[in-house]
């Protein structure tokens, strides 16, 4: 652990704190000030500062002006009356504040190790991540629904963080489906990453439940799935899904979802929410407004 006052630099599990606030820096200001903090007191130029975080990508000085500005908001950190980072125009950046080492690694090896092990031997500092998506799990399974966004730049290992949580599930009697938002179908295909994901939940062995379901309380989304579809149920449904709007489908997918999760708990994983339609958002939203006990 590194500290400069008031503020410590958990290098561990990538992130800042103050006091006992975590102090919100993407992972790329962090890499930024991580550098500046572990060559304090010594000037830093520019070409220098882009070798070490972006050793293989070509990233105009704009872009590293902006991280320099989110990580002087973090800090409270003023250019004209600098405590932590002075700025050298046209040459680099330096860390002027005091820094501090602290050999704490024997109290924190223990619980991160706990924490990834539960999911993946193989999944390296993202304990706080798994044991923030279990948390929310838990409070879901007591019956208070919970949103999570798992953010983060490219490339940083997102897919990783839920492809661990979710192994980590294989024998907790909880339901998962996971649905994954397409680059161009953004705006032009409705409800794609909900209907991936219902389709998988619908078609597992001996899932007639949720057909049935689906047919009872959201006959429009069933209609979705057409080998579904029992040929007795055909004309039936079709004199349901007259007139159906967007806000109906919105709103029986919301019933469909909390008598499914009255008994069982199921974990709905969206991925790359940048590409998705606005119908799926106004689901997302639905699902997260709504105050009926739901696991």
């Amino acid at each position: 652990m590194t500290s400069f006052e008031p503020f410590r630099l958990d290098v561990a599990n990538q992130c800042l704190w103050r006091g006992e606030t975590r102090i919100s820096l993407m992972p790329k200001p962090f890499a930024v000030l991580r550098h500046l903090v572990e060559h304090a007191g010594h000037l830093v130029t520019h070409d220098q500062l882009l070798g070490a975080v972006w050793p293989d990508t070509y990233v105009q000085p704009e872009v590293l002006r902006r991280y320099i500005l989110e990580i002087r908001r973090a800090l409270g950190d003023r250019p004209e009356a600098p405590r932590f980072g002075q700025t050298f125009p046209k040459r680099g950046y330096q860390f002027i504040a005091p820094v501090t080492e602290h050999d704490d690694r024997a109290d924190q090896a223990a619980p991160v190790a706990e924490t990834v092990s539960t999911a993946t031997p193989t999944l390296v500092g993202r304990g706080s991540a798994l044991a923030d998506l279990d948390r929310y799990l838990r409070t879901a399974m007591g019956g208070r629904r919970q949103l999570a966004f798992v953010v983060g730049e490219p490339g940083i290992g997102k897919t990783s963080v839920l492809d661990a949580f979710q192994r980590s599930l294989a024998n907790a009697g909880v339901a998962v489906a996971r649905g994954q938002s397409v680059e161009g179908f953004g705006g032009k295909e409705p409800y794609y990453p909900l209907l991936e994901a219902l389709g998988q939940l619908a078609r597992r062995p001996a899932e007639n439940r949720v057909v049935d379901l689906l047919a009872r309380h959201a006959p429009t989304w069933l209609t979705q799935f057409p080998s579904l579809v029992r040929e007795e149920q055909e004309a039936g449904l079709q004199r349901e899904i007259l007139g159906a709007t967007r806000e109906r489908m919105v709103r029986e997918l919301c019933e469909a979802l909390e008598v499914m999760t009255q008994t069982d708990p199921l974990v709905l994983i969206l991925e790359d929410l940048h590409w998705v339609d606005h119908s799926t958002l106004d689901v997302i939203s639905a699902i997260a407004r709504r105050r009926e006990p739901a696991k």
